[in-house]
Order: C-alpha cells, then structure tokens, then sequence
C-alpha cells in the first residue's frame, strides 16, 4: 500500500470512530476515612477505577467496583441499605490539599461539581434509568452528603465517610434538568456503566472530565480528571491527515 494511502486510511477510521477513553485511578481518600484507610468496611466496597469514554456525543462512564450488585447490604445503616451514588462531573479537578490521596477533600472544600447523573433508583442491582442535571449553584445547595442516606442503628459500629457528594438535590432552585436521560447497568462483582448522548450541552465541549462516584455511605469514593478530548479535535486532526497526504500526492506528481 502507498504511504499515501495508509495516512488517508488512518483519517478515515479517525473520522469513522472519534472515541477516546481516559482511566481515573483509585488513587483518592477523601475526608472523613475515619483512620480506616482507602475502603472502609472491606472489599465489597472497594472501587478499583472509572474509564470515561466520549464516541462523537456519546458518553459512557465505567466503574470497576466489587460493589456492584450488592446495593441493599448493611439494612443497620438505613433502612433500604448501602445504595449507588450518583455520578458528579466538572470541566476541571481542584481538589482540597496537597497530598497525593487528598485526604481532607470534600464537598464543602473541594471540586464545585457542574452535572450531576441522577439514578432513578440507586437501590436497583440490574441497573435502570438517570437524568442529567446542571449544577448551577455551590455543592453545599445543589448536592446531599452520605449524611443524608446514613442513619445508623445505635450502639452500631456504623463507619462511612461523611462529607462526600453523593446525590443531586433535585429540589434545588440553582439545579436544572436538562431534559436529558441515559441508562445504567450493572456488571455483578465487576462494574457500573452509565451512557448518555450529552449533545447540546456545555459538557460536550469538555477537554477535560473530572468526576466523583461513590457509594451512598461513600466507604470507598473514585474521583479525578481525565483527558477526553472534543469531538472536533479529533476531527481537525483527521483533516490535517488528509491535508498532508495531499500535499504528498501533488509532490509525487
């Protein structure tokens, strides 16, 4: 094959199929661990990473976690049990503090969340439906802490990390629906994948993704930023391709 006609064979799969994943690590504390360490409670609360991926408008958001269909578990801790939070994302990580794991982080320090995937209904173990919402306020009144899903049995040895974002206060007057909705599933033992169409929102434009998720009790939390390009850069690189095997092709001739 000619050298010309590998590069417009390279642009045409980049316009073909402009996906691009970014991997967060578990590499995040927060406060409060309560002296427990990275995953309070043990394994069946561990969340190993999250990979974002961005096809054209499409997101989709993957969490490894062992937690993932357990929702229910732990009934001393309210009623229903252990839940699935909902997914925080910004345009940029601030997290509070210096240190690698930034232990002291929290909602009232850290990220100013922008949208928020609110489950339909975070108890479910086969998945369901989400709606995105625009944060357009503080944390402290577009978002509920674990403080508002915990209410744990006295005289119980009840550990979560409080001061976590963990919900999206619908009933804020600073949050908007966006009208759109996407699905969740669960992978038992292995995972959680959200997936939406973001188009027509400021997310879409986003070359950066940060996010948050965690349990409601938050025992264990997955937040960081990724790169994931815009649609457009990704297509003005396919352009460049192609120019450049023009330009080959003319001085060949």
């Amino acid at each position: 094959m000619k050298r010309v006609s590998r590069l417009t064979l390279l642009a045409s799969i980049i316009f073909a199929g402009s996906a691009h994943a970014g991997v967060i690590t578990d590499n995040y504390i927060g406060g409060n661990d309560h002296n427990y360490g990275d995953s309070i409670g043990g394994a069946t609360y561990d969340i190993k990473s999250a990979t974002v991926t961005r096809s054209g408008n499409q997101l989709a958001i993957s969490i490894a976690t062992g937690f993932a269909g357990h929702a229910g578990i732990a009934t001393y801790a309210h009623a229903k049990g252990i839940g699935y939070g909902d997914v925080f994302l910004a345009s940029s990580w601030n997290p509070f503090g210096n240190d690698a794991k930034h232990k002291n982080d929290n909602a009232a320090n850290g990220t100013d969340w922008s949208y928020g995937l609110n489950l339909d209904n975070r108890w479910s173990n086969t998945g369901g439906t989400f709606r995105l919402f625009e944060l357009n306020g503080s944390n402290a009144a577009d978002i509920l802490t674990s403080q508002s899903f915990m209410t744990c049995a006295m005289g119980s040895q009840c550990y979560y990390r409080d001061g976590q974002a963990t919900a999206v206060k619908t009933t804020s007057a600073s949050v908007r629906n966006t009208g759109l909705a996407g699905t969740w599933t669960i992978n038992p033992n292995q995972s959680i994948v959200f997936n939406i169409d973001i188009g027509g929102t400021v997310l879409a434009s986003y070359g950066d993704i940060a996010m948050h998720w965690g349990e409601t009790c938050q025992n264990d939390v997955i937040e960081g930023v990724t790169v994931v390009p815009e649609p457009g850069s990704l297509a003005l690189f396919g352009l460049g391709i192609v120019g450049l095997a023009g330009l080959r092709r003319k001085r060949a001739s």
